[in-house]
């Protein structure tokens, strides 16, 4: 089985239909200085950070937070290779950061519209501000405005904002997405070299956890419909088997820089990043924030499934 395609045949084809306005991933920018700017600059003066090198050249994360110094084709690489396949492994975790920020305006502003009490209402209303500042705190450190193009992980959120199961929205966005960005961000600021960057990252995670325990508090009193149990069933299977084919973006940075790499090259990356022992944890933490919380049938079918074990290096590499 080709793990890849697979779990590419399970999302939407046309991506302009994923791309929407809810997600954000298709909004276009004004211009530089327009008056739109200047007024959402003045908005968000009390939301900014101390200045610091934000030069595209830039990396917040070495060799050592990614495993690539235990990986042979990087460590032979010249310094020029080593340094461009570490400036594209940044730039994806910044970007992947910023999409997920710019979904989470959209996602908050949407449940804002499907809240049934004023204080839901008023809770989403503050927590869309949450994500807009984390947005407007992140943008800078990327050096440039990113374009959307079709990412297998941001394509799926978008699929998933785009519902209208209010129930699968909770469970995926903030009970399992807001609670793995906990772990993510922490484990992020905790190694990033630039102590900036450390702030604002450190700074999202009181939101976040405020945002996760929200989506549990709700799903703790919530009544299933046998169609959300179906839909949550096959979204977290989606999601699962996304961690479970381990890093592959730092193959293709790898790839980018080294040219295409063979079935054996695929092979030996993954099992030096030791791709089954770092999926394993990630797994751990996820079946942990879904315990008690997913339905019982749910994570019954996701164990019987194999849904919590990770992918061998050469099924990750197929």
């Amino acid at each position: 089985m080709n793990v890849n395609d697979n779990l590419n045949d399970n999302l939407n084809d046309n991506f302009n239909d994923l791309i929407s306005n809810i997600t954000g991933f298709s909004l276009p920018y004004v211009e530089i200085n327009s008056p739109l700017q200047k007024i959402l600059a003045s908005a968000l003066l009390k939301t900014r950070l101390p200045s610091t090198d934000l030069s595209p050249a830039n990396l917040f994360w070495d060799a050592n937070y990614f495993a690539l110094n235990h990986v042979q084709l990087f460590t032979e690489a010249s310094d020029l290779e080593q340094s461009q396949i570490l400036q594209i492994a940044n730039n994806d975790l910044l970007e992947e950061i910023y999409w997920v920020e710019q979904a989470g305006v959209g996602y908050m502003a949407k449940m804002l519209l499907l809240a049934e009490t004023c204080e839901e209402r008023l809770l989403y209303s503050l927590f869309a501000a949450d994500e807009a500042t984390h947005l407007s705190q992140i943008s800078p450190f990327l050096g440039y405005q990113p374009v959307f193009t079709g990412d297998s992980f941001l394509a799926f959120m978008a699929e998933v904002v785009e519902t209208d199961d209010k129930a699968l929205l909770m469970t995926l966005v903030q009970v399992v997405l807001e609670g793995w960005g906990l772990s993510h961000y922490r484990s992020l600021a905790n190694h990033c070299l630039n102590p900036v960057l450390t702030l604002t990252l450190k700074g999202f995670l009181e939101a976040e956890s405020r945002h996760h325990a929200t989506g549990v508090t709700q799903l703790k009193q919530w009544t299933y419909s046998p169609q959300s149990l179906a839909n949550i069933h096959d979204a977290l299977s989606t999601f699962l088997q996304m961690v479970q084919v381990g890093p592959q973006r730092l193959l293709m940075a790898i790839a980018k820089i080294k040219g295409d790499l063979s079935y054996a090259d695929k092979i030996q990356i993954l099992e030096e990043l030791q791709t089954e022992i770092h999926s394993q944890k990630r797994l751990d933490i996820l079946r942990s924030l879904m315990t008690g919380i997913i339905p019982n049938s749910i994570m019954q079918k996701l164990e019987d499934q194999g849904s919590f074990k990770p992918y061998s290096a050469v099924q990750c590499a197929q």
